[in-house]
């Protein structure tokens, strides 16, 4: 079967620190029903429907495992096998998440090995930021176990972490072992290994739903923390292209942000497949055979079998891969 450039149903997340503009922001969202606010919308995951052609009503998951090299890339399977390899979200907070760490591969693989999670390292790019917007990023030294465990027993665990102010356009990279948190108000698109193994080391004291306290897990996120003094939070980015910026290049994913402004011809690799996502404005996506209408939000993966498409319009778009 000839595979297709795959339009996904983006799923929302209700999260208790979420704020409100993912319900305008993105398409389908507007008139949900949530017990909480709505903080993630996932865009680009193993367990996303696929809205468009023949293939609609599966996960992407279920066509990569039909598909492995023609919709993943032979790099991909090489990897990760026949496993879906990157996640795509939007993040909408109007208070802190939790103060938090992921594990690398190694540790997800020897130690999570029943969860069927790989490690978590990603990146995030700051969608829109209010002028006194931060972050939460890494130690402002050297700090020890012991240190920490006390700071969080005492409530004190936010005098030893560097905030790191942030504005609309900045990237920021979390290697697994970086403590981190996002700030209210600090809008972003992330993309990331696809893992959801998070451990929280600190949650403000804050309630649930049903008035109990979070759960925190301080001795598996000690395992994997970096304890040192954390250095740059922010990537310097690299115009590639008039138009195309490497926002950041890892050994996991890139991600690149291109501006359209009129048609851009590109062709997928044999390596990878692309995840696509308007940021902002519409574009049009031609191939030979489809014609597919993006509007901003919108995400659509392009198999790594497809090979020459076209763009046009007027957008911004984030584009990732396999390097």
């Amino acid at each position: 079967m000839h595979l297709y450039p795959l339009k996904l149903t983006p799923q929302p997340s209700e999260r208790l620190w979420g704020g409100s503009r993912l319900r305008s922001f993105v398409p389908g969202f507007a008139n949900l029903q949530t017990r909480e606010p709505i903080g993630e919308a996932w865009l680009v995951y193993a367990d996303n429907k696929i809205a468009n052609g023949s293939l609609a009503g599966q996960t992407l998951q279920q066509v990569a495992t039909e598909y492995r090299e023609q919709l993943l890339g032979t790099v991909s399977v090489e990897r990760y096998g026949g496993k879906v390899p990157l996640l795509a979200k939007f993040l909408d907070p109007s208070q802190w998440l939790s103060i938090q760490v992921h594990p690398d591969d190694i540790y997800a693989l020897t130690r999570e090995t029943h969860t069927g999670y790989l490690g978590k390292t990603e990146a995030w790019y700051v969608l829109d930021a209010k002028h006194d917007s931060s972050i939460i990023w890494g130690f402002k030294q050297d700090v020890t176990k012991e240190q920490v465990c006390e700071a969080i027993e005492k409530g004190t665990l936010e005098d030893y972490m560097k905030y790191v102010s942030v504005k609309t356009g900045d990237v920021i990279y979390n290697p697994a072992g970086t403590v981190h948190a996002l700030g209210p108000d600090v809008f972003i698109y992330e993309i990331q290994q696809s893992s959801d193994l998070t451990y929280r080391l600190y949650d403000f004291n804050r309630e649930d739903a049903s008035g109990k306290l979070r759960e925190l897990h301080v001795d598996k996120a000690l395992e994997v923390s970096s304890l040192r003094a954390s250095q740059h939070a922010k990537r310097k980015t690299l115009e590639v292209l008039p138009g195309m910026t490497e926002l950041v290049r890892t050994e996991f994913f890139v991600l690149e942000k291109w501006t359209i402004d009129g048609k851009l011809s590109l062709t997928t690799e044999q390596e990878s497949l692309e995840l696509l996502t308007v940021i902002e404005g519409s574009l049009t996506l031609r191939t030979d055979k489809e014609v597919l209408e993006l509007a901003q939000a919108e995400s659509v993966v392009l198999p790594a079998s497809l090979g020459k498409y076209e763009l046009s319009g007027g957008a911004e778009v984030l584009r990732s891969y396999l390097p």
